[in-house]
């Protein structure tokens, strides 16, 4: 997908917050690479924007608390979008290495930097600011993204509570080790899971409709009522898929 065929909401952040990025960290700023399902052009609504921001030298406490109040504005002049910001703030010195880097606006690291790294290399990202990410993002190795992976398993056991997003990350992570391929949308994946798996093609295609906004109340109570038998399900798939051919 390129720039110019984003929706209108989804470029007016964009905007906003790398001009916002601009003032506060000023030539601290070597760029910003949007990935997600924003740039899949079958990935459906919109619901969140996804990107990482490539800093030259770390951030000072001043800039931290401004780039706080810019997120705070983006939500406010911006809804439901501006609210909806998944951003990374990595060093360019960490981003170049293929240990998870950590987020220089808080502790925490970038537990799927290599399922990140393998969707930049795929050419499935836009950059909103700075040069084409070529000295930066390196390849991940399988060893890498079958942690990245086993690590979303561990969140999705984590977060049942959102059964459509976790039961279409799992027909993700279910296709990922299957076909050895993470660079896929939750919508393709649901759409080839409700194929490779009939049976379950009734939750899937529940939680498709309650991702997509299209829901009824049948469709929200399916998912919900399924999460923790789809996620048995899709664990004994992966051991499966685990196992060399």
């Amino acid at each position: 997908m390129k720039y110019s065929e984003l929706p209108s909401p989804v470029k007016n952040v964009c905007k906003a917050f790398v001009g916002g990025l601009k003032e506060v960290v000023r030539t601290k700023l070597y760029g910003v690479y949007m990935h997600g399902a924003a740039v899949f052009p079958d990935s459906g609504p919109i619901q969140d924007i996804d990107c990482h921001v490539i800093l030259k030298t770390p951030l000072s406490e001043q800039e931290r608390t401004d780039i706080t109040q810019l997120f705070q504005s983006l939500s406010q002049h911006f809804p439901p979008l501006g609210g909806e910001l998944d951003v990374f703030f990595i060093l360019f010195d960490d981003a170049r290495k293929t240990s998870p880097p950590t987020n220089q606006l808080r502790p925490i690291r970038d537990e799927w930097w290599a399922l990140h790294c393998a969707h930049i290399r795929a050419g499935r990202y836009l950059s909103l600011y700075g040069p084409e990410p070529t000295e930066i993002f390196p390849v991940a190795s399988w060893q890498d993204i079958s942690a990245a992976l086993d690590y979303e398993v561990e969140y999705i056991k984590a977060n049942l509570k959102y059964p459509a997003y976790c039961i279409l990350n799992l027909c993700r992570i279910i296709y990922s080790f299957q076909e050895r391929n993470v660079v896929v949308s939750k919508r393709f994946s649901g759409n080839w899971a409700c194929e490779q798996f009939p049976e379950w093609a009734p939750v899937i295609k529940a939680a498709l409709r309650y991702y997509e906004h299209t829901a009824t109340p049948d469709n929200q109570r399916l998912p919900q009522a399924e999460a923790e038998s789809f996620l048995t399900f899709a664990l004994e798939r992966i051991r499966e898929a685990r196992i060399p051919l």
